[in-house]
């Protein structure tokens, strides 16, 4: 069965780049996210060949959050220069791995990537990302996370796991998320509510709607009088996590996804390129001439 595997692609770039120490090719130039983003490819092409697929970007601020939250993300430093070089090379490796490159501007690619998951015509979407706010798209055999772990391990992410990570399901992450907050966005949560307070709250009432309605109801105190004074920001929240699903530009089906055969003598022609000798021996016995396989 075919299916198709998205990845995040600032969410693993930014996690190479941390997470491999700083390297550079013979004219200087820093190469440790590529060489991590080109294993990771790799392996992904190795362990998870798939019809369709594609590395789905942010691009330029988020109109819609900025608009509702002018400092949405404002605390974020800028990309390091370190990265910011090796951006452009790492999207012309990844397409010649065979990947389509997503983006749209104004747009993050949380809700490019709910855009296609609501678009997937019925065939099976995996997710490689580390962000929580996708968890919201999870359906048991429609929709799973994939996360990297270590020793080249992976974490597969369904409705169990949504539930037991956060105590609440997939359906009610977004209003759990609103809740909470996300320092990382600096998205403000409600003073008083930590994960446990609202997984309760949702699995008492099911959503924030039904919560704020019957909210006269709930025993005076601190927690109460919390959700009164900051009922506008939990809405606000809600609409900040809410994924958008406008389509990334030149949709036009699955088809938009389909990929590529990786292009073997380019890839180990870039790996000359940058100097990375000992990827291109990896490269090179697995570049037998194959077909991409159906599914997982």
């Amino acid at each position: 069965m075919a299916r198709i595997l998205l990845v995040d692609a600032y969410s693993q770039i930014f996690r190479l780049f941390h997470a491999i120490p700083p390297l550079s090719n013979g004219q200087g130039t820093p190469t440790n996210a590529l060489y991590g983003m080109a294993r990771l490819l790799l392996q992904l092409d190795k362990e998870f060949p798939a019809e369709y697929g594609a590395l789905v970007f942010d691009c330029g601020k988020c109109v819609r959050r900025t608009a509702l939250l002018p400092q949405y993300k404002a605390q974020r430093p800028p990309m390091p220069e370190e990265l910011r070089c090796q951006v452009p090379r790492i999207r012309r490796w990844a397409q010649a791995f065979g990947w389509r490159l997503l983006e749209r501007e104004g747009f993050e690619a949380d809700d490019l990537l709910a855009a296609i998951a609501a678009r997937r015509e019925g065939t099976p979407v995996t997710i490689l990302t580390a962000d929580k706010d996708l968890g919201q798209l999870v359906q048991d055999g429609q929709v799973q996370i994939l996360k990297p772990e270590k020793g080249g391990r992976w974490q597969t992410l369904g409705e169990r796991e949504i539930q037991e990570k956060h105590g609440v399901p997939p359906c009610q992450l977004r209003d759990f998320l609103a809740l909470l907050g996300d320092t990382a966005d600096n998205i403000p949560g409600i003073p008083g509510c930590g994960p446990k307070t609202a997984a309760r709250l949702l699995q008492q009432w099911g959503s924030i709607d039904a919560l704020l309605e019957h909210l006269e109801e709930m025993p005076e105190g601190k927690l109460k009088a919390s959700l009164r004074e900051n009922r506008e920001r939990l809405l606000q929240n809600r609409d900040l996590v809410q994924l958008d699903d406008t389509p990334p530009e030149g949709w036009e089906g699955l088809e938009t996804l389909r990929r590529h055969a990786p292009d073997w003598p380019l890839l180990e022609a870039l790996c000359q390129e940058e100097g990375i000798h000992a990827f291109d021996e990896e490269l090179r016995k697995h570049s037998l001439p194959r077909q991409l396989t159906l599914g997982f």
